[in-house]
Order: structure tokens, then C-alpha cells, then sequence
């Protein structure tokens, strides 16, 4: 027997078979691996010979310049160390590549 409504009524629930609700859930797991398929193929970067990831490529290409621009700041502020108006410019690059790096959440 069906439990009543508030209003009296009797609740009717459509009454679905178990292997149509699996194959529905099956269905919307092949649909959504689809879509993360697709976007992930549009999110990366090709070549002939390998795919790259865009946000990794950027890290790697930012810290490969950077650290670079630091030995060369380090290397110019330790070893000329009797004209201190040429030390100014690599202070202030230095500085700017640090800052960079220095995410400020406001």
C-alpha cells in the first residue's frame, strides 16, 4: 500500500527498472570521460612529437629565466664590488625577479 500525501492523495513514484538507472549511469560516465577528453586535447599543446602541458611549460620557462637572472645578479653584486652605481641595476633586477615571484592575495 502507498503512504499518503499531505493532502491525502497517495504518493506515486515512478517505478524505473535497476538496469535501465545502470545503464543511464553508465551512459553518463562514458558521456563526462568524453568531455574530459575533449578538454584536455584542447588544452594541450602539440608538437610532432609529444604534447605539453601549457601551465607546466610556463612554470618551467618563468623559473628556467629567473634563476638564470639571479646567478647573473649575484655573480655581477659579488664581484664588482668597487663601482657601486653599476651595482644598482642588478640590485633593482634582482629585486624585480623576487618580486615576481611573490604572490600577494589581496
Amino acid at each position: 500500500m502507498n503512504p499518503l500525501t499531505a493532502r491525502g492523495l497517495p504518493k506515486i513514484e515512478p517505478k524505473v527498472p535497476n538496469d535501465l538507472v545502470k545503464l543511464d549511469m553508465e551512459h553518463q560516465f562514458h558521456v563526462d570521460d568524453v568531455k574530459l577528453e575533449i578538454e584536455k586535447e584542447s588544452t594541450a599543446w602539440r608538437s610532432c612529437c609529444f604534447d605539453l602541458h601549457p601551465a607546466s611549460t610556463k612554470f618551467a620557462g618563468k623559473l628556467t629565466i629567473s634563476l638564470s637572472m639571479v646567478a647573473l645578479c649575484s655573480y655581477q653584486l659579488i664581484t664588482n664590488t668597487e663601482n657601486c652605481t653599476a651595482q644598482i641595476g642588478y640590485s633593482s633586477l634582482l629585486s624585480l625577479v623576487v618580486g615576481s615571484w611573490i604572490n600577494l592575495q589581496v
